[in-house]
């Protein structure tokens, strides 16, 4: 798909009121705003799940917002002993309507996601030698995300953990992306940009991570008109946190990689911020953060932390 074919297709569900360009490049008015206006405690949503899912020796990774043909869903990435897949979760009837398998071991261990419209941005990795991994663009609007076709992959390989892609993050710029890949437990980050019409990919910055950063389950990106940001999801106990990030300026990429601000969450049933949790900005450029519990069973509990409006 082209550019100029997508920007067509964002026009026109745009014009008919099915999407809105606030949120296609996960665009808010003022991203510390948006954070800080986030509430602690959560709409409780319960999803019915007749789908046997992969569970054994892993568990959900991350989880985002889609809307396809007008319908609103979840996409859980999750590992397992031997495949890593997507589930697929309708909103409107809170059931699991789909299982997508992306690869099979070693690629067993699917991390946290984001979408940018109209792409989902998955790493995949070998998670017992912890020496290679994929990270892989679908567009979920196609065909490709349930062939398991990626439209683009990143390679990474070397030493143990170095390479590896627990978590990564996708942001529409103004004529690519912009990814951020980390490595085991978000020790090093990698900033790539990213064409996929042109299937062209660029390193742009390695940055190791502070110390007394938290080893983030999914890092997700968004932007307002003045820079661009990372949230890093994690638990402690039976809270959830996340932190806001400064990732660059708008322009020429210059990494600045400053922790603006924390926020606590009072996840409830058993949703934990160390499974599965991830960022949306909706229609009207609202900020919400979805967040799951670890394991597919019969009943999966999500939370939905939604920004406070004045």
């Amino acid at each position: 798909m082209t550019y100029q074919n997508i920007f067509i297709r964002f026009f026109l569900m745009a014009s008919l009121g099915l999407y809105s360009f606030f949120g296609i490049g996960q665009r808010v008015k003022n991203a510390p705003q948006a954070f800080t206006a986030l509430g602690s405690d959560p709409e409780i949503i319960l999803i019915n799940n007749a789908i046997e899912v992969p569970t054994e020796k892993g568990h959900f990774q991350g989880v985002q917002v889609i809307s396809k043909e007008g319908n609103e869903k979840l996409l859980i990435s999750g590992s397992s002993l031997s495949t890593a897949y997507m589930l697929q979760v309708d909103l409107a009837t809170r059931k699991t309507d789909k299982l997508i398998p992306l690869m099979e071991e070693p690629f067993r261990h699917a991390g946290g996601i984001q979408v940018s419209e109209p792409y989902v941005i998955v790493g995949i990795e070998d998670n017992f030698i912890k020496t290679v991994s994929k990270v892989c663009l679908y567009n979920y609007h196609d065909a490709d995300l349930l062939k398991a076709a990626p439209n683009m992959t990143i390679d990474r390989q070397g030493e143990a953990e170095k390479q590896t892609s627990g978590a990564t993050g996708l942001l529409a710029l103004e004529t690519d992306y912009l990814v951020v890949v980390s490595n085991w437990d978000s020790r090093n980050w990698d900033f790539y940009h990213i064409n996929p019409d042109k299937n062209e990919q660029k390193l742009l910055e390695s940055f190791a991570a502070p110390d007394d950063w938290a080893g983030y389950q999914a890092i997700n990106l968004i932007k307002d008109s003045e820079a661009i940001y990372a949230i890093g999801f994690y638990q402690k106990e039976a809270l959830g946190y996340a932190d806001l990030i400064l990732v660059s300026k708008h322009g020429p990429f210059k990494p600045i990689l400053e922790k603006v601000s924390t926020k606590t969450f009072n996840c409830k049933k058993g949703v934990d911020f160390g499974t599965a949790a991830g960022l949306q900005v909706d229609n009207q450029g609202n900020l919400h953060v979805w967040a799951t519990q670890r394991d597919a069973l019969q009943q999966i509990t999500v939370n939905r932390f939604s920004q406070q409006l004045e």
